[in-house]
């Protein structure tokens, strides 16, 4: 038996559209469902940690939407899907804590750090396992919204290379670039990390909640040989589910799951003409088409842009370098609170002041704008 029959029942023979349904039902249960270390009373439950973030996708994601951030009194920093990415200029984890910091821990184990903000900077206490590496960065991460995902997969890959003019060939400044992931175009996460959604189910697995997948195998998620407890902590690993905590079958319902859920509703029926003028079109592109042809008005070319040392983080992912940043979809920005990939921008005007590098002309544009018309582009922003 299959572990996610283990856990919702026995499946009953279905028609094709009804069988389409329950995947997507069974996907969204599983995005919801809060993991527990173990060993549990059902092994289908189970494999939580040891060190991890969230219990589940949904902590991170509520309402499938872009995590929130809290700071309490003393400063320390909470919310959902609000984690600590560390990493250096060249592309390596941190030797003892790895590549995200681990703020929580299951029973006999220790949370690795807390976060703090003070003065607009991050500060760590209670580093439970030593001294970070010298030349370990760390910066913030807010999850992203999930909607419309599944259509930007769909979009063919060579329709997006032929946006990518990374020696800026055409002399405008704008030098997009693809991020190659293994042969394939990286096209989900900040810095496009993720070809597909299958794959960035598996790293949120992996990296939030502690648990292995087809695509991290192994269970102890983020801990490193620095961490020897956190290696011999228990584990839902199991034979009769793949030696894995989620097998095929779990992961390849949570990316259906993702894939089906629909694009958000933009109230622009389409795009402003200045958008383009001030030159925010030339990396959010205002629409692609999927290979069926539908239209996708995500405000992107999930390419890789240079945007200046304001939003440099230092840290190199893949072959993204720390100044690199994938060109953030602007669909849904109706009901985005946080702006950026740390959330420190609380309106689309902090957020374009934010941006530097291959956006410095088209930030220059907007700030030499009318008040009126400058209005007028951020409640068109706002409408999408």
């Amino acid at each position: 038996m299959k572990k996610v029959t283990a856990f919702f029942g026995l499946l009953l023979a279905t028609s094709p559209a009804q069988a389409t349904n329950l995947d997507f039902a069974l996907g969204k249960a599983l995005f919801d469902r809060p993991w527990t270390s173990a060993p549990a009373s059902t092994q289908a439950t189970d494999g939580l940690g040891p060190l991890f973030n969230a219990r589940s996708c949904v902590a991170c994601h509520p309402k499938a939407g872009r995590g929130k951030i809290t700071v309490e009194s003393n400063g320390e920093i909470g919310g959902v899907g609000y984690v600590l990415r560390l990493g250096s200029a060249t592309g390596e984890g941190d030797p003892t804590y790895g590549r995200q910091l681990q703020t929580n821990a299951i029973h006999g184990q220790k949370a690795e750090g807390r976060v703090y903000l003070e003065n607009g900077y991050y500060r760590i206490e209670d580093l439970a396992y030593g001294e970070m590496a010298e030349k370990t960065k760390y910066a913030g991460r807010l999850s992203q919204p999930l909607h419309g995902l599944g259509l930007l997969e769909e979009i063919p890959t060579e329709d997006i290379l032929a946006l990518a003019d990374p020696d800026d060939k055409n002399g405008d400044g704008i030098s997009g670039r693809a991020h190659m992931v293994n042969g394939q175009l990286g096209r989900f996460a900040w810095k496009a990390t993720a070809p597909t959604l299958r794959i960035q189910a598996g790293n949120a697995f992996s990296n939030d909640i502690g648990m292995s997948s087809p695509i991290h195998r192994h269970h102890h998620g983020d801990c490193t040989k620095n961490q020897p407890d956190c290696l011999k902590g228990p584990h839902g690993d199991s034979v009769q589910f793949e030696n894995l905590e989620i097998d095929t079958q779990m992961l390849d319902l949570v990316a259906y799951y993702l894939k089906r859920l629909p694009a958000p509703k933009s109230k622009a029926t389409e795009p402003l003409p200045l958008f383009s003028q001030v030159g925010c079109a030339d990396c959010h592109t205002p629409q692609l088409k999927t290979k069926s042809g539908q239209k996708v008005a995500a405000y992107s070319d999930l390419l890789l842009h240079d945007m200046g040392e304001g939003l440099a983080d230092g840290i190199k992912e893949n072959n993204a370098t720390g100044r690199e940043w994938r060109t953030q979809p602007l669909w849904g920005s109706a009901n985005t609170k946080r702006f950026l990939h740390d959330g420190r921008a609380q309106t689309i005007e902090e957020a374009i002041n934010w941006h530097g590098g291959e956006a410095a002309k088209a930030k220059a544009n907007f700030t030499a704008l009318s008040d009126t018309d400058k209005q007028r582009l951020i409640n068109f922003i706002n409408s999408l």
